[in-house]
């Protein structure tokens, strides 16, 4: 797809890799090919991909003891020997000894704009900088990214405490459109990456997990994954996705081979019992409607340098473009507009006020609101139906009314009490399928601070003028 105003062909694809490794506080080996090139155990690249460079390299570490500029030259230098290209630095964000670093194809830097970077602590009354977060946001022409860098508590038995981490990371790292505060970050962008030393541990006897490990049976271990089940209870990473698991656990192994792993680590406070886990993770979450696909997760076998091995994924992520129309700027008679029938929404509350909805979305110009829900029920004296008539809801007027622009476009939703305007749960929706002559079905959970609060259903349709249906072909 072309840009409409430029002669430079717009990528409608672009391909990412994202590594996540705790480095043990020691400097890295001089070869960590296997890494970036997603080479060694699970599921891997072929020969001839592994030859193509990512346009965006995106590296995560934790316990990396290498200053902050001697790590992104050490990078870049690596990258530009095997791809003989001088990748371009986006951001580099640390605290303490958790960085990211997000490097980019020369020839995409003035696709990227809006780059935000922040950190959150999570140490000992989350003040101390040794656990916590970083982050990196930032638009590819008019695709919105976000990477996530996360250490979190150690230990066994500290499921609950890695669990309050990931949502004090959700609520308090500061990135993406400053008008989206009203909405955590797993609703800010087209896609976001959660990827680092997560520290969920396997529930299991550690001599069942040698005996799993050694006959190569993933399958017992992975439903004893602390994360996986956290997950399946909605407690943690609500809807996000994880390639599956097809590599052996990735810590705790003997430093300078992968041939044998070590469960006991001598702390000031006796001796800890460390299971083999899958410590380290990469998750995503991405709006309804668009492209992404995984095509790597593993980790390497030949970096032994650390307790942790490298892990690896990579992935071809669908983009738009930044759309200029070809009509020029909307006459009245060629506006397209976005109309609601109705709306409810079950939300969590046992409070019966009444409440409105919040409308947000790059294809408008500012957020709009509606009057306050007209009628209201309850069979569940934790839960409220809310109804919204056509009456109460606003008729929104998109910026451009092309559909090729529309069919890109997603709205976020918040419902927010009357008595103080809090919100009871956000949502998106992907404006794609609504486009046409009749109203559509909408039907979405409703999450509030990363818990799952509700759902809304609705009936709504894109009404575009006949001269804005022009087509075009995409890759995906």
């Amino acid at each position: 797809m072309k840009n409409k105003h430029s002669h430079q062909d717009e990528p409608d694809m672009i391909s990412i890799f994202i590594g996540t490794w705790n480095m043990g506080s020691v400097p890295p080996p001089k070869n960590i090919t296997s890494w970036f090139t997603s080479k060694g155990l699970g599921k891997t690249l072929d020969e001839v991909t592994v030859a193509i460079p990512h346009d965006i390299y995106v590296f995560g570490t934790q316990e990396n003891s290498l200053g902050d500029k001697e790590w992104v030259d050490f990078l870049r230098g690596v990258l530009k020997d095997f791809t003989e290209i001088e990748y371009r630095p986006v951001a580099m964000q640390s605290l303490w000894n958790i960085k990211v670093v997000v490097l980019v194809k020369p020839e995409h830097e003035n696709r990227i704009s809006h780059v935000s970077t922040s950190s959150v602590k999570t140490g000992i009354a989350n003040t101390l900088g040794n656990k916590g977060a970083v982050g990196v946001s930032f638009m590819f022409n008019g695709t919105s990214f976000g990477f996530v860098n996360c250490h979190l508590t150690s230990g066994n038995e500290k499921t609950a405490r890695r669990n309050q981490n990931y949502l004090d990371i959700l609520r308090l790292l500061s990135l993406g459109d400053k008008q989206l505060s009203s909405f955590d970050i797993s609703l800010r962008f087209t896609h976001l990456f959660w990827f680092g030393d997560l520290n969920y541990r396997l529930d299991m006897d550690i001599q069942e997990i040698l005996n799993y490990i050694s006959r190569k049976e993933l399958e017992p271990l992975l439903k004893v994954d602390q994360l996986n089940l956290e997950k399946e209870k909605h407690k943690v990473f609500l809807r996000f996705g994880e390639e599956e698991i097809t590599f052996p656990p990735t810590y705790r192994y003997e430093r300078g081979s992968r041939d044998t792993y070590v469960w006991h680590k001598q702390k000031p406070t006796g001796v800890r019992t460390n299971v083999p886990s899958w410590c380290d993770r990469i998750l995503w979450k991405s709006y309804p409607e668009t492209h992404i696909n995984c095509n790597a997760y593993g980790c390497t076998d030949d970096i032994v340098t650390s307790d942790h091995s490298p892990v690896f994924a990579s992935f071809e992520v669908g983009v738009t473009s930044q759309f200029v129309s070809k009509k020029g700027l909307s006459k009245s008679s060629e506006q397209a507009y976005i109309e609601f029938e109705s709306i409810e929404a079950i939300v969590k509350t046992s409070s019966r006020t009444k409440f409105f909805i919040e409308f947000y979305s790059t294809c408008l110009e500012e957020f709009k609101k509606s009057f306050e829900n007209d009628t209201q029920s309850s069979d569940n004296i934790n839960f409220l139906k809310v109804q919204w008539s056509s009456r109460q809801l606003p008729t929104l007027k998109p910026i451009l009314s092309d559909i090729e622009y529309l069919q890109d476009q997603h709205l976020l939703l918040t419902v927010k009490s009357l008595d103080g305007y809090e919100s009871y749960g956000e949502c998106v929706i992907a404006l794609k399928s609504m486009i046409g002559s009749t109203a559509q079905q909408f039907l979405t959970f409703l999450s509030h601070r990363g818990e799952e609060t509700g759902n809304i259903r609705g009936s709504m349709r894109v009404r575009v003028p006949a001269e804005r249906l022009g087509t075009r072909e995409r890759l995906y």
